[in-house]
Parts: C-alpha cells; structure tokens; sequence
C-alpha cells in the first residue's frame, strides 16, 4: 500500500465501477485501412465497434485491447498505464489479447469466430472480425420462453461439437463454453421469426481458450463459469487435467440448460451434496432418452465418468444405448485425468434459469461479500479436489 495519498485516492478510483465510453474513438476515425462507424460495446478489457474496410469495402467488428482499470487512452491516442505498477498486467492482458488474435485466425469454421487480421499500434492491439448479427443463446432461450424441440436443440449441439472438434484437433479446449458465449445468428430477410430459424452458432470469448504443445502447455488463470466450469477448471495446480472432457463438460451443460429451462449447480457445490435433477428427469418426456442421457453422461463430475472427446459424446447422442463403447486411448486419458470417485447424495429440485437470474431481496447486501465467497469456493475445491485424489 503506497503511502502517496493522491496514489490512494486514484487507486479508490480504479476500483469504482466504469460504464462510460469516453475512451471510445470517435466515428469517423481512421485505423490502417478500417474507419471506425460507431460504437458496439464495452467490456472489461476491449472495445468493440463497428468499422468499415475500405480495402474490401465490408463492414467488420473491430476489437481494441483497452482493460479500463488498468489503462487509459492519453490525449495523443496512445493506450498507457493508469500508474506505473499497472504496466506488467497491462504487458501480459496486452501479450494474451494477442495470442487470442493468433489462435482464432488459424480456425476456419462457420461456428468459430474469425479473425480477418491483427496488429498492434498506440500502445495496444487490435484485431479485425466478421461483423455477426445475432443475439446469445442465453437471451434466444429467454425469448423462447420454451424448450426447443428435440431437432432444434440436436442441430445446435451438431454445430457446436463440429466447432470444438476442430478446435481440439489443434490441441485448444475453449474452457469457457456457455449459452452467453455463444452467438446465435439470425437472417432478418428470412420469412417468420427469428426464433423459428435453424440455429447457427458462433463460439465467442477465446480469452480463455488453452493450447498444448508437445507436452508444453500454457500457464492457465483460473477461468470458472459457475455451473458449466467442471470440476478440474478450479484445481489451478494440476492444468494437464484439463482436456477434450473439459469442453464435453461445459457443451453437456449448456444443452441441459437448453432442455431442461434449468441452470446447473456448479461442479464445486455438487461434490459436496449434488443436487442437480438429472436431464433424464427433468426433462422427461420432452425428448429422447439418448439426448438426454448424454447430457447426463457429458455432466459427470469424474473426467474418468464422462465421454472423454467430442466424438464420444456424438457417439453417445447418436446412440439408442445408455451408453457407448470407449477406445482404449480415450479410456487411458480419462483416467489420467480424473480423482477418485466422489461421494453423492439423493438429489433435491433444481432451482429455474428463472429464478436463478432474478435478484433477491438481500442481493444488494450480498453483493459486498461475493469475492469471499469465490475465495471460499475456491478453497474448498483445492481442499475437495486433493482429498480425492488422496
């Protein structure tokens, strides 16, 4: 803690929430060959906005590395650190935007997110994306208002798996697959609504995404979606537990929020008292009893109990069995990969996306204590994780 009381007070600063846009270019402004139209959005770490190549004379989504607490955009348009102990993180934030630009443009796939191309200039790095028109699969199902049909929702799984196979023959888990990481396309000109078109999505968010090399893999930050992070992603020591199973994981719970309208415990809490309503009751009836039982099987929260690749779990999808042959290779690496068995309890009813998604009554005062929270769940998933695989 420094001792420099306007340091502290800026520092008070960074910590206040920060929604405005004035470090937004301007329309009109020029980029290599892109000018810049308006503004898309804002997030914690980038701007996004909507631009026009006068090279090829197309509309594209331009992304700029700006994380607002930690940089700021100076009066001559260089990207800098808010204060000289910021530039580290700012150099490493800067380093995997990058890696992030590198890895999407070496996929070509219609459910995989593009990169035309990538540079770095003013201090930060930009890079040029297809400009999509679509909404998250979380506000398609909202809109929905009910499960889709069992073709509808196997024709979403079909792409998304076609998509992270691809990935995964590069040796990349995406680590962050969830219905508000995936773009959901829509054609304005088609006839009928929306919501009636085939689904055509897009995987967003690489942030997270890992590649091994050889028997290298990258250092991972902790990167948890509750309810469709599975358990390995909290154990931040053991990073080669991480595969093919991971994304199996997240994609099983996605669909099961698709079908069954119900948000997934997270993995974490399931150790201790698993309370999640298998797909196979929940949604009962609505669907076959192959979709539903390789959601179950992609949910498992031993890597050794589920499908352990995507082609596993198409297996198991496509079958009329409860459950599917493995090759000797997918069995080994599944092994490799998951603690000893976990203990389990009858489970109780599930809350609803619903009710899960609306404030409650104390959200306000609980809204001080969530980092203690994540901190305690952390813990206990070190504390879990080690004891199984005592």
């Amino acid at each position: 803690m420094t001792d420099d009381p306007r340091e502290r007070a800026e520092q008070r600063t960074l910590l206040m929430p920060r929604r405005d846009t004035g470090g937004a270019l301007a329309a009109g402004q020029r980029l290599q060959e892109y000018v810049i139209e308006r503004l898309l959005g804002v997030g914690g770490y980038s701007i996004v906005y909507l631009a026009r190549d006068t090279r090829l004379d197309r509309r594209v989504a331009l992304k700029e590395f700006l994380p607002a607490t930690l940089a700021l955009r100076a009066p001559d348009g260089q990207i800098v650190p808010r204060l000289p102990r910021f530039a580290d993180a700012y150099d490493k934030g800067l380093q995997g935007f990058v890696n992030e630009a590198r890895l999407l443009g070496q996929f070509d796939h219609p459910a995989l997110l593009k990169v035309h191309r990538f540079w770095q200039e003013r201090g930060t790095a930009y890079m040029a994306m297809p400009y999509y028109e679509g909404i998250t699969l979380a506000r398609w199902l909202g809109d929905l208002g009910t499960p889709p049909s069992e073709r509808w929702l196997r024709q979403l799984a079909d792409a998304l798996m076609d998509a992270l196979e691809t990935m995964h023959a590069k040796r990349c888990w995406h680590r962050d697959v969830a219905p508000d990481n995936i773009l959901m396309l829509y054609d304005r000109a088609e006839a009928g609504a929306y919501l009636e078109q085939p689904p055509r999505p897009v995987l967003l968010d690489f942030g997270a995404a890992r590649r091994v090399i050889g028997d290298a893999t990258q250092t991972l930050t902790a990167v948890l979606k509750s309810g469709y992070s599975p358990l390995e992603q909290y154990e931040s020591e053991a990073p080669q537990r991480q595969g093919p199973w991971t994304d199996v994981y997240a994609l099983s719970a996605v669909l099961y929020t698709a079908a069954t309208g119900l948000v997934p415990a997270a993995s974490v809490s399931r150790v201790v008292h698993d309370a999640l309503v298998p797909a196979r009751v929940a949604a009962q009836g609505r669907y076959g009893v192959a979709l539903l039982d390789a959601i179950d099987a992609g949910m498992a929260l031993r890597p050794a109990d589920r499908p352990p690749s995507i082609e596993a779990l198409r297996r198991r999808l496509d079958s009329r069995h409860a459950a599917a042959p493995r090759s000797a290779a997918e069995a080994a690496a599944a092994a490799a990969a998951s603690p000893s068995p976990s203990p389990s309890s009858s489970p109780p009813p599930a809350a609803t996306a619903a009710a899960a998604a609306a404030p409650s009554p104390t959200a306000a005062g609980l809204r001080h204590w969530w980092p203690v929270a994540l901190g305690a769940a952390l813990l206990l998933a070190a504390i879990v994780y080690r004891w199984l695989r005592a």
